[in-house]
C-alpha cells in the first residue's frame, strides 16, 4: 500500500502536541519530579559557600539521563538566588567536557565565564599562559566561584586529571574561594584519577541510581500534560513506554524520544491519539539500522579504522593493537595512515555514538593508562558492515 503523502499543513492541522517544548526541557517550568535524596545532600553540601567557605570537589556520576545536569542547574540557580538575598558574592561557570576535553581548553572557558569584560581566545593559548591568567584572575576577583565541569569523564580519558588536580589546589594560591562540581557519566571516574589526584579531592560522591519504570512513569505524566492535547497519550502508553526503557537502563531522555516518536508516527498517520501498536513501531524504527547509519557519515580514515576492528578475530581489543590493525588496512589500500593521537580521537568519538566501547583506566601498577576497546556487533552485521565499508572506500 503506498504511503500517505504528509505535508507541513497536514503536520500542524493535527492536534497531538500542546507545547512539545516541554517534552526536552532540561528544568521544565513545573519543577524536576524525583531526585529528591540527591537534592537534599547536595544543598547540604554546596550551602556552606553561603558563609564563603569554599567546597571540596563534589563528584556527581550516573548513567547518561538520570537527571544529573538538570538537578545541578536548578540547584545552581536557587544558590545563586540566595547569594544574591543574602548579598554573598557568588560567580557561576558551567564547562561541558565533552567539547573542551584539555586543561587549557576547560581554563579558557571558565575565564570567559568568570571575567566576561575580557576576550579570550578559543585557540592559541600555551597551557601555561592559560594558568597563569586563571591564577591571576581568580587572585583578582575576591570572591565565591562554582564550577561545573559537566561529562568530565571525557576530558579525564583524553587529557589526564591535571585540571582536576589544578582546581582542588587553587584556594591555596589565591583570595577567591573556588568550589568545583564533577559531574560525569561513568561511574568508575575514579579509575582515571592518579593517587596523587585523589588524595587532594573531597570524599563526596553523589550517586544518580537509573529511574525506575515508577520514577519514569511519573516524569513521563508530568511531561505529558503540557506536551499533549487531552487524550493524546493515555497511561497506558506511558506505562509501556517506562517498562520498556527501564529494562535498558533508566534512561528519561529516551523515554521522552520515544514518547516523541510515537506522535509523530501518529501525526503522519493521521491520527490524533498514540496507540499500543505505535509504541512498537516507534521503537523499532528509532533502533533499526543505527549503527549502519552512522557508518555511512564516516570519513574514509575513520572507516578504515572501523573495518579494521571488524576485521579482526577479537571482541577485545587494547589501543595499540587497533592502531597497528589500521595501519595494516591503510598499507593494503595504499593509504598513509594517521597519527596515534589522531586515531585515538577517532576512538573517542565512536564511543560517543555508541559504535564500540572503550574505557580508559589508570594502571597503577604499570603508572600508565591503558584503553580497552570492545565490539558489540554479531557476526551476520560484521560481514554486511565489511562490505559496506569496503563498498564506500
Amino acid at each position: 500500500m503506498e504511503k500517505r503523502v504528509v505535508t507541513f499543513a497536514s503536520v500542524l492541522q493535527n492536534p497531538i502536541y500542546a507545547n512539545r517544548d516541554m517534552l526536552y526541557a532540561l528544568v521544565p517550568s513545573t519543577g524536576l519530579v524525583h531526585r529528591t535524596e540527591q537534592k537534599n545532600e547536595l544543598i547540604m553540601e554546596l550551602a556552606p559557600i553561603l558563609l564563603n567557605s569554599a567546597v571540596s570537589c563534589v563528584f556527581v556520576y550516573g548513567n547518561p539521563g538520570t537527571g544529573k545536569t538538570a538537578v545541578i542547574t536548578q540547584l545552581i540557580d536557587e544558590l545563586t538566588t540566595e547569594a544574591k538575598t543574602r548579598k554573598v558574592g557568588l560567580i557561576k561557570a558551567y564547562v561541558n567536557c565533552s567539547e573542551n576535553r584539555t586543561e587549557t581548553t576547560i581554563i579558557v572557558d571558565i575565564l570567559s565565564q568568570v571575567n566576561p569584560d575580557k576576550t579570550y581566545p578559543r585557540v592559541g593559548w600555551t597551557r601555561a599562559k592559560a594558568i597563569s591568567e586563571f591564577v591571576k584572575v581568580t587572585a583578582e576577583l575576591k570572591t565565591n566561584i562554582i564550577v561545573v565541569l559537566d561529562e568530565v569523564d571525557y576530558a579525564l580519558k583524553e587529557s589526564g586529571d591535571d585540571i582536576i588536580y589544578r582546581l582542588s589546589r587553587i584556594n591555596d594560591k589565591v583570595e577567591s574561594k573556588v568550589s568545583t562540581i564533577l559531574i560525569s557519566n561513568d561511574v568508575r571516574v575514579a579509575d582515571y584519577i592518579k593517587p596523587r589526584t585523589q588524595s587532594t579531592l573531597g570524599r563526596v560522591k553523589v550517586v544518580f541510581s537509573p529511574y525506575s519504570a515508577e520514577e519514569l512513569t511519573d516524569i513521563m505524566k508530568d511531561r505529558v500534560k503540557y506536551a499533549f492535547n487531552k487524550d493524546v497519550v493515555s497511561e497506558q502508553i506511558i506505562q509501556k513506554i517506562a517498562e520498556i526503557e527501564a529494562s535498558r537502563g533508566g534512561d528519561a531522555r529516551k523515554a521522552l524520544e520515544l514518547l516523541d516518536s510515537c506522535a509523530k508516527i501518529a501525526i503522519s498517520k493521521n491520527t490524533n491519539k498514540v496507540t499500543l501498536d505505535l509504541v512498537d513501531e516507534a521503537d523499532r524504527a528509532l533502533e533499526k539500522d543505527t549503527i549502519f547509519s552512522m557508518v555511512a557519515t564516516l570519513a574514509k580514515h575513520q572507516k578504515l579504522l572501523y573495518l579494521a576492528m571488524l576485521k579482526s578475530n577479537s571482541s577485545n581489543l587494547d589501543g595499540g593493537k587497533v592502531y597497528k590493525l589500521y595501519v595494516e588496512i591503510c598499507e593494503k589500500q595504499n593509504v598513509q595512515p594517521l597519527s596515534v593521537r589522531r586515531v585515538r580521537t577517532f576512538l573517542v568519538e565512536f564511543s560517543e555514538v555508541g559504535l564500540i566501547k572503550s574505557e580508559v583506566t589508570w594502571l597503577r601498577s604499570l603508572r600508565k593508562k591503558s584503553r580497552t576497546i570492545t565490539l558489540d556487533v554479531d557476526i551476520a552485521s560484521r560481514k554486511k558492515l565489511i562490505k559496506a565499508i569496503r563498498d564506500s572506500i
